[in-house]
């Protein structure tokens, strides 16, 4: 299900900008695009985003513009360079190598100059940024659920088309399953009108036959899906993937009741089936 959502607002000199995009994915993934400075609330505000979504990947940006969030500085290692000068003096005693430690020398010691880019968000600004994501989020959630409620109608609209063809199968099973008996019948005693055989067992036959062709445990158990699927529909929770399941299962159902087609009319039931199920598996891919 895709989203989109967009904040700004201000603190000092700063502005700080969020945008936030949301596409249909199976799990929850996140994607961060921030100043370096903001790295260290990047867990906060992923559990900041999983109030709002449980279902889709979500690529965020936040820009910073204006002062910047940190002065970089120089220090120095004393420590190591300490070190360094005790090491000299060291050679120069074991050695008797004359020669002075110049400016030069030194910066070119590695380590010995330090650069520090220390975080400077502090409290008030952090606040800033989070409530400016809360917007964005909100925003991003405002638009989902606009186009959950257009998805929510179109598979409605879907699942009474498969009620009514199920219901239509329902009412003709018995006469398709007569219709396949008599053909049966009629071909078999064709074909073996000169073999001595026994007439009610021929008939017990293709009598069971026909009933293998039965196709009422398909059609009630699409009904009973369906009947799942309005009940989810009017939920409030998160139900993609219940709806994802369940039009597998009218899939597999429409399939068994194609491969048990033995008459023309059923044959165009059952594609007609399975092509407006195969709407609702498109649209239940961007349910979260």
């Amino acid at each position: 299900m895709t989203g989109y959502g967009q904040a700004v607002d201000t603190y000092h000199d700063r502005q700080v900008s969020v945008e936030i995009k949301t596409v249909n994915h199976r799990f929850l993934d996140f994607s961060f695009k921030l100043p370096r400075e903001l790295t260290a609330l990047e867990d906060q505000m992923k559990t900041q985003c999983r109030s709002w979504f449980n279902r889709g990947r979500i690529d965020i940006w936040i820009q910073m513009n204006g002062e910047p969030l940190s002065e970089p500085t120089i220090n120095v290692n004393w420590p190591l360079l300490n070190q360094y000068l005790a090491k000299v003096h060291e050679i120069k005693d074991e050695t008797g190598i004359p020669g002075d430690i110049t400016i030069n020398h030194l910066l070119q010691l590695e380590g010995l100059l330090e650069k520090d880019e220390s975080n400077q968000v502090d409290e008030a600004l952090e606040q800033v940024i989070r409530s400016t994501l809360e917007k964005a989020l909100a925003n991003a959630y405002q638009m989902r659920i606009d186009e959950g409620e257009t998805l929510r109608q179109d598979v409605l609209q879907y699942n009474e088309e498969i009620k009514k063809l199920a219901n239509e199968l329902n009412d003709n099973r018995e006469t398709l399953k007569q219709h396949y008996y008599d053909r049966v019948l009629v071909r078999l005693q064709d074909t073996l009108k000169e073999v001595d055989i026994d007439h009610q067992r021929l008939v017990q036959e293709v009598a069971m036959l026909a009933d293998k062709g039965d196709i009422t445990e398909e059609v009630t158990r699409l009904l009973s899906h369906t009947e799942q699927i309005d009940e989810l529909l009017s939920s409030n929770q998160a139900v993609g993937r219940q709806l994802d399941f369940l039009s597998q299962e009218l899939h597999r159902e429409a399939n068994t009741i194609g491969s048990k087609a033995n008459d023309i009319a059923l044959s165009k039931q059952a594609i007609a089936l399975k092509s407006v199920i195969e709407k609702i598996k498109e649209q239940v891919q961007n349910i979260e």
